[in-house]
């Protein structure tokens, strides 16, 4: 980015407005990088499960025997999440499924279970 992007708070290449103190520059090194490359961390859609996890297809019928939990189920989080949520999910899901796969019952912690 110029200098004189920065000292104008705006990026003509792009038509963005670059606001005071978000951006700052650099006017003297030394200078070091790191490589940084994007990677998926959490997905927000997938596999639609139930409150037993069981897995349900296009049209909302559980697929019996199929349980899933983590990162793999959708919509668990809404339309955004927060970070580090998705451990609690995958532990706490992943103990229902784990269960439900074995057992067919819902674990003790669960109020209400049928």
């Amino acid at each position: 980015m110029r200098q004189d992007y920065v000292k104008n708070l705006k990026d003509p290449d792009f038509g963005k407005r670059i606001d005071k103190g978000v951006m700052m520059s650099i006017e003297k090194g030394p200078y070091y990088a790191i490589p940084q490359w994007p990677s998926v961390h959490h997905t927000m859609g997938g596999i639609t499960i139930t409150d037993k996890t069981e897995v349900q297809d296009i049209y909302g019928k559980v697929i019996p025997g199929f349980f899933a939990a983590g990162e793999v189920t959708g919509g668990v989080h809404g339309t955004n999440r927060l970070g580090s949520n998705a451990v609690a999910d995958c532990v706490a899901n992943g103990y229902i499924a784990g269960q439900m796969a074995a057992k067919g019952t819902l674990p003790d912690f669960i109020k209400g279970k049928n």
